[in-house]
């Protein structure tokens, strides 16, 4: 499963070094891309037919949009060093990449243009499908930022990531899963003249998969992104979705962002755009106080957001109707020391950058927001999102106040006069009209090409918020108020012990995955209320999560009372589908929830899947229509659709329906498998393989294998898996498919291969495994299957204890691969034997690994054996490893990460000056918010401070407390703006005293705390001091 994935970055390749450039930049007209021919050389009698040649060849290919695939060699800073040991959990199954490194290597990377007349679009499908940049041609600038190198640090959920461009995001909070990974991609050319790149991933940590086609018309200066999601789940699942935009931050920029509040991830609210002092937060160099910010902007109902720089007289919009992005964001690393020190660290050559960023709901919510209004939403089973954004320039309009798909208008009022400067960003060939409560203040006919502006003014003073702006039909504001007057103040009065206050904490607990922590809720609520409908119905959800064949029984207790209650008869048919003598139930409870609107789709489509099982197949096809009466985009039943189709013999008809849903979803390997099993050509074949180009492609083979599998076409099933790569769990697959076509030693053959592959890296997730791994274990007891049981549920399991391991070694007492042990060690990290004789087993395997260097090192010092932490870290960082002397370096990221442990390690140890020395000598590349090495460098001078005044060697301490007070930023953090330096002020202040042979000040040091609010690791520093 994960050989590809681990292997993808570790093959980047040294070659010559090469200054960056944007040579591929067009300044002109894209018929500057015709191969160009030695014209110079030319005699003068060609030189009339060449430019007529060159003149006919522009006027063919103006206002045509072209894509074209191509390679950039950039300057790379790539990732490495994949995490092998499992991290159950809500991003579970995907690992993590703990390599970064300060030494760049040139890379070639796949690029995906998309260019017409006015702008440029670059779009890398190997780094998260993300929209890399876009300028405007005819100035050369850069509307969306564009990162001339590909600097990749430890920010996202996972580790790797990169800034700049436009940022995909979908699932769960942060930057999502496959932000720096590689993705499906599909262009091709419209049959309207515009160009189109989909890309697309499954999120397999949610089992969502998500689509987006980036398309560029032929004689527009906007691209636009019209996004699709779909829940694949027959289960509630969490909802977010951001799209994240930089762009630079230098050239006084603008937030231009309608509205009158911000509210923070946990919902806090603040106004905007002036906050309570009175500082413009909607001008970036007005920001220049405390730390990074975020500021979800709303309160007003607005299509539009975007900026202006106002020294370089360029803007940008993003345009989507108010009902499809409600959220709009504004994200800044900091002015202070603390976020420009990211500048460096992300780019080499193009400045600091911001976020500006549209999403679905008002705030990227954190746990904390469930107490504000802004709570967790949940993506209901087998749901399809869609929506469409706008993204273009905006060119001398001294500003910015509104902006259309059509054009993009800066109005004011200045001095008596109502003054306007409109772009077009669309042919326009209207009337602009402004009105006055219906009485005409301004018209003008315009006629206006793409990237062309107007200005003018009339004598006027008024109110500018009751103007009407139309040109032609289309309103740019109706003079109405735009106000949403929401409330924005916490539910104060709910009371969170209360039966409805715990079902809303668990609920938004379950819209997050946070499966264990609601049912701990749960169980609460129904010892202290067991009659609490809602919350059993959540019981009941969560045990069909686990797997428990106690989710049917416990959705029946609700049906007890309600019948018709639609979730509890739909998570009762999905419970009971998988049991055989309960089928009939299933169908009862299915047909039950169907006549709720909110789950009929999804129940007729479980029912035309077990009519299907059945080969019922007329019966199905009849379902699925229904289905797809109520819900015309679900996917799956869709595809279902084609399915039937070929089981009927109806293969004309379902490859038409094959065709109409390529050319909306091109990247459904579903059915491109269906074309191709029909048509039985090589090249359709080749092409359904070809088109599957994601990170973990084994997964997607897997994924489509269970669907067939489900529905009892095994043949189907397994010639999907032939196709795919080999791992433990795609021949565990294989091995419990062949048996059931009764090819008992081919799946014997299959299911050995499965034991003797090793499950470094292996992380099996879906339910429908545990279900065959229950079926290995039956054919032969083996301790790499219980461990992948095991790990399959342990997201959503709960506690675990040695039971768990016992069960695994009992049938493989001396598992050989240390990620095991780590992960044991982490899972029993309460009981001390057990994690003791974990870590020196991973050690002992894999002496090499910083991972068991570090996690064995951190266990002895914690309890109390220094000498051995350090011998420990000593036996895989040496002094000469530290500073770079060694024959055999270590990667850039194992001398920080073992490094800042040494330091931490001599500080225990009260060796103070060496730690010091020690951290002035790394280089940490930090992730996003890291302060502890500053802490510990700070921690580190002021004890050293201590000894030398207890010494009384005041001059040296001097110096030392004056060290506690910078930031070397070698240690991965910037200094903020006022930082707390109270306490070192006060420590050189006693210590000149004893200098001058001077008593200090008698000073009362519980006063000193309570009054100065000391921390009590300060307070414990102070003390050093007496």
């Amino acid at each position: 499963m994960t050989t590809i994935a681990f292997s993808f970055f570790d093959n980047f390749t040294q070659k010559k070094r090469q200054k960056p450039s944007r040579n591929f930049i067009l300044h002109s007209p894209i018929t500057s891309y015709i191969p160009m021919s030695p014209v110079h050389f030319l005699s003068p009698k060609h030189w009339l037919f060449t430019s007529l040649f060159l003149v006919l060849i522009q006027a063919s290919t103006a206002q045509n949009a072209v894509v074209r695939e191509t390679t950039q060699t950039l300057t790379t800073y790539p990732f490495s060093d994949p995490d092998p040991v499992p991290q159950p959990g809500r991003v579970y199954p995907y690992f993590r990449y703990d390599g970064y490194t300060a030494q760049p290597v040139m890379k070639e990377w796949k690029f995906i243009e998309l260019e017409n007349d006015y702008i440029k679009v670059y779009i890398t499908p190997e780094i998260g499908g993300k929209i890399w940049g876009a300028y405007e041609k005819s100035s050369d600038y850069p509307f969306i930022y564009y990162n001339h190198v590909v600097k990749f640090r430890d920010v996202a959920m996972r580790g790797a990531w990169t800034s700049g461009g436009i940022e995909i995001n979908f699932g769960d909070i942060g930057h999502a899963p496959t932000v720096s990974a590689p993705v499906d991609y599909f262009t091709r050319t419209n049959d309207d003249g515009s160009v189109s790149c989909f890309l697309g991933a499954w999120d397999w940590s949610a089992r969502t998969r998500w689509m987006v086609e980036v398309n560029l018309p032929k004689d527009k200066a906007y691209f636009t992104t019209k996004l699709h999601w779909y829940n694949a789940t027959p289960l509630e699942t969490s909802y977010y979705h951001w799209m994240n935009a930089g762009f630079k931050a230098a050239g006084n920029l603008e937030f231009v962002f309608p509205g009158t509040n911000y509210i923070g991830h946990n919902g806090e609210a603040g106004t905007w755009p002036k906050d309570s002092l009175g500082r413009n937060l909607n001008f970036y160099e007005q920001n220049n106080f405390g730390s990074y910010k975020s500021y979800h902007v709303l309160g007003k109902n607005t299509d539009f957001f975007g900026g202006f720089w106002h020294n370089d007289n360029m803007g940008f919009a993003r345009y989507s109707p108010y009902h499809e992005k409600l959220g709009k964001k504004i994200w800044i690393w900091g002015l202070s020391r603390q976020g420009m020190i990211w500048e460096k660290l992300l780019t080499d050559t193009d400045g600091q950058y911001v976020e500006l960023q549209s999403g679905r709901l008002f705030n990227q919510a954190s746990e904390g927001s469930m107490y504000s209004p802004f709570k967790h939403v949940s993506f209901m089973p087998y749901t399809h999102d869609s929506w469409t954004e706008y993204w273009f320039p905006v060119k001398n309009t001294r500003g910015l106040t509104h902006a259309t798909p059509q054009g993009a208008m800066n109005m004011r009022v200045q001095d008596g006069w109502l003054k306007l400067d409109y772009c077009a960003v669309s042919t326009v060939q209207d009337t602009l009209k402004v009105l006055e409560r219906n009485t005409l203040v301004f018209a003008k006919k315009l006629t206006l090409k793409p990237l062309e502006m107007v200005r003018d003014s009339v004598k006027w003073t008024g109110d500018f918020a009751s103007l009407r702006i139309q040109v032609g039909a289309e309103i740019l504001a109706d003079g109405r108020s735009t106000n949403t007057q929401r409330f924005l103040g916490f539910a104060k009065k709910i009371d969170w012990k209360s039966d409805y206050g715990m079902y809303l904490h668990a609920k938004d607990l379950m819209n997050q995955r946070n499966y264990i922590k609601a049912d701990s809720i749960i169980n609460t609520l129904l010892e202290k209320s067991p009659s609490f409908k809602p919350a059993q119905v959540l019981q009941a959800e969560v045990a069909y999560v686990r797997g428990s064949t106690r989710a049917g029984i416990v959705a029946d207790f609700v049906l007890g009372d309600n019948a018709y209650d639609a979730k509890a008869n739909f998570i009762a048919g999905l419970a009971y589908e998988g049991i055989g003598e309960m089928w009939t139930a299933a169908k009862d409870r299915f047909a039950t929830a169907s006549l709720d609107p909110t789950y009929r789709a999804a129940a007729l489509y479980h029912l035309a899947k077990m009519a299907v099982r059945e080969k019922n197949y007329v019966k199905a096809l009849a379902l699925l229509q229904q289905a797809l009466e109520r819900q015309a985009d679900h996917w799956d039943a869709k595809a279902l659709e084609i399915v039937v189709l070929r089981l009927l013999k109806s293969n004309e008809a379902a490859l038409q329906k094959a065709k109409e849903i390529l050319q909306n979803d091109p990247l459904n390997h579903l059915v491109r498998f269906e074309m191709a099993r029909m048509t039985q050509k090589p090249e359709d074949k080749q092409q359904f393989m070809g088109m599957i180009r994601s990170e973990l492609p084994s997964e997607t083979y897997l994924e489509m294998a269970i669907s067939y599998e489900k529905l009892g076409l095994y043949p189907e099933s397994l010639e999907v898996l032939e196709s795919s790569i080999s791992n433990p769990m795609v021949n565990l697959w294989k091995a419990y498919l062949l048996d059931k076509l009764n090819r008992k030693a081919e799946s014997a053959q299959a299911l050995e291969a499965v034991l003797l592959a090793s499950p470094e890296g292996v992380f099996p997730f879906r339910n429908e495994t545990v279900e065959v791994l229950k079926w290995g274990l039956t054919k032969k007891q083996h301790g790499k299957l219980r461990y992948y049981q095991h790990l399959a549920t342990a997201s959503v399991r709960g506690m675990h204890d040695v039971s768990d391991f016992r069960a695994i070694e009992i049938y493989n007492p001396q598992p050989d691969f240390f990620s095991y042990y780590l992960y044991k060690a982490e899972a029993l990290k309460k009981d001390k034997a057990q994690v003791k004789t974990a870590l020196e087993k991973a050690y002992e395997l894999a002496p090499n690994s910083w991972r068991t260097v570090k996690a064995l090192a951190d266990f002895y010092a914690e309890n109390g054996q220094l000498k051995k932490a350090l011998d420990v870290n000593e036996s895989r960082l040496s002094k000469s490893q530290r500073l770079g002397k060694s024959e055999t370096p270590l990667p850039d990221h194992e001398v920080y990460i073992l490094g800042q442990q040494r330091a931490r390690l001599l500080l225990k140890s009260e060796r103070y000056k060496e730690c010091i020395e020690l951290m002035q000598s790394l280089n940490i590349l930090p992730n996003e918010g890291a302060s502890g090495a500053h802490a510990l460098f700070r921690e580190a001078n002021i004890r050293y401070a201590a000894e030398l005044s207890n010494r009384k060697k005041y001059k040296e301490a001097q110096l030392y407390l004056e060290q506690a007070e910078t930031w070397p930023e070698n240690l991965g953090s910037g200094e903020p703006y006022n930082p707390d330096n109270r306490l070192t002020l006060y420590l050189k202040k006693f210590v000149n005293q004893k200098l001058k042979n001077r008593e200090p000040d008698a000073i009362d040091l519980h006063l000193l705390k309570l009054s100065k609010g000391l921390s009590a690791k300060e307070f414990d520093l102070l003390k050093l001091f007496e």
